[in-house]
């Protein structure tokens, strides 16, 4: 008995150390930490309001945007990818997680032996297993089978699971803010690329007009050079403007078609597929979409939850704290548990007395020795890498607060320049009408009309590029404050990625 204790005392101390060290924690104390944050803004005051910040583009007003919105989030391929590195980093926690758990295996094996030549098998002594006499028995062929279940598990310690779990939740939790960041950056490029299209639209119908007028004063302008009313260099330089007016016409082209592009490629479509009822809105001309925002819907410090950057940024940096416990608990001893049911029994002739069964338990304490050198480097790297992961944290912090920063002084200067554009296009709407009265009465000349109309041709490309710049700004402070989206719950992110890995080609 004294042998048996010792034995057991012997087989259990590693267990026993495991569960010492299994309180312990070798994840690193630091945590990302933002920089210093403005108080408020410069260009706007803040008027914080959470919803608007929730599906922003429906404040244009336009049923199309919406749509083309909506189409984007459920089919564009952008959505789809997110989607479905979120359902792999899922998968993913759900495996780190089953790789703590004990692993459990079976196995069957069988022996068979006949003899072709030479003396008889020896089989079991059935006089000793039956208590009675005989003689030894001996057979030409014999058969063995083993069966049974074996275990074998890796005891976590010095807090590996916890480090394992925390990365894992983290990679997951930064993988939501991707999908979360995917859906907001498409659902803004949806809206730009539409205020691109319309407001191409409005541009090349502009200039459309504007080289007619210029071809009819051209054409007055030469006929007056022929009668010797007006000179060849007036002539010249009245069909100069004519063309490069009609210069400006394939540019205007080419941005419609463009953005009309983009609109398709980003709701998953290739351009020229777009379904008859879609096409027919598109093609009918409409105004720029405008979007009245005068105030800031957060304050700097609200990015660090809103900007799904900055959150992701967060998630990363404990993922890489996680990688470091994992690396420095490398460098200490393991301990794995293996052990087994085994039968076995005969199942031709009688190789074995009688059925057998066996249960083994194996407690193994590795620790490195040889390879230690390497996993200090790897040690070392990860620290590294979480050093990295911190500062990243912060410059995203400090992007994210420039880049909000900018596009409400983008916003308040667009603001003005469209109240001067649209003032600069009344004057010369003012203009105009006088010198269609002047015209009417024969005070004004044909030329003098024209001009005028070309005038006001050009105040209002002039407004129409102000008014798609202002409305670009505030679809750039959505962007920049992290407006979305509403949030998906956790059955609604599964269910989507798993529709979208079913439909993804």
């Amino acid at each position: 008995m004294t042998i048996g204790r010792v034995w057991l005392m012997g087989a259990c101390a590693p267990t026993v150390l495991a569960l010492a060290l299994a309180g312990c924690s070798t994840m690193p104390d630091r945590k990302a930490e933002a920089p210093p944050l403005p108080a408020g803004w410069e260009d706007a005051e803040v008027k914080a309001d959470p919803q608007a910040l929730v599906d922003w583009w429906k404040g244009f007003g336009d049923p199309t945007l919406d749509r083309l919105v909506a189409e984007g989030l459920a089919d564009g391929p952008d959505a789809k990818l997110a989607a479905l590195r979120l359902k792999a980093a899922r998968a993913l926690t759900s495996q780190t997680a089953s790789d703590f758990l004990p692993q459990f295996t079976g196995s069957a094996t069988a022996n068979y032996t006949r003899v072709v030549d030479g003396p008889d098998l020896v089989g079991s002594f059935q006089s000793f297993v039956t208590g009675g006499g005989g003689s030894i028995v001996t057979e030409r062929e014999q058969g063995v089978g083993s069966y049974g279940p074996q275990v074998s598990w890796e005891i976590p310690l010095l807090g590996r699971l916890t480090a394992s779990a925390i990365g894992s939740r983290a990679n997951v939790r930064a993988e939501v803010e991707d999908f979360r960041g995917a859906r907001a950056a498409l659902a803004a490029d949806i809206a730009q690329a539409y205020v691109d299209f319309r407001a191409g639209q409005q541009r090349l119908a502009a200039l459309h007009e504007a080289v007619t007028l210029a071809d009819q004063l051209a054409g007055i302008v030469q006929i007056g050079a022929d009668a010797g009313f007006s000179s060849p260099a007036d002539a010249a330089d009245a069909r100069r403007l004519a063309e490069a007016t009609r210069a400006q016409t394939p540019d205007a082209v080419i941005a419609a078609r463009r953005a009309a592009a983009t609109l398709a490629t980003l709701r998953g479509r290739a351009p020229g597929t777009e379904p008859a009822d879609i096409r027919t809105v598109l093609e009918a001309r409409a105004d720029v979409p405008s979007y009245a925002l005068a105030a800031a819907p957060a304050a700097p410090a609200d990015l660090l939850r809103l900007r799904p950057d900055v959150a992701g940024a967060e998630a990363r940096t404990l993922v890489a704290a996680a990688r470091l416990g994992i690396a420095r608990q490398d460098l200490l001893p393991q301990l794995r548990l293996t052990g087994g049911l085994e039968v076995t029994d005969n199942i031709i002739g009688s190789a074995v007395p009688e059925r057998l069964a066996q249960v083994t338990a194996t407690p193994t304490l590795s620790v490195p020795l040889f390879d230690w050198g390497r996993r200090f480097a790897i040690s070392r790297q990860r620290n590294a890498e979480f050093d990295q992961s911190l500062v990243t944290y912060q410059a995203t912090v400090n992007t994210a607060v420039s880049e909000a920063s900018l596009a409400l002084a983008g916003l308040a200067q667009g603001e003005r320049r469209l109240a001067s554009a649209r003032a600069a296009e009344a004057a010369a709407e003012t203009t105009a009408r006088g010198v269609r009265a002047s015209y009417g009465a024969g005070i004004a000349s044909l030329s003098d009309r024209i001009r005028a109309e070309q005038q006001l041709l050009d105040a209002r490309v002039i407004r129409i590029n102000a008014e798609q710049s202002q409305a670009g700004a505030a679809i750039q402070v959505y962007r920049a404050f992290g407006g979305g989206p509403p949030a998906m719950s956790v059955k609604e992110q599964r269910d989507a990625a798993d529709m979208r890995g079913r439909t993804a080609p």
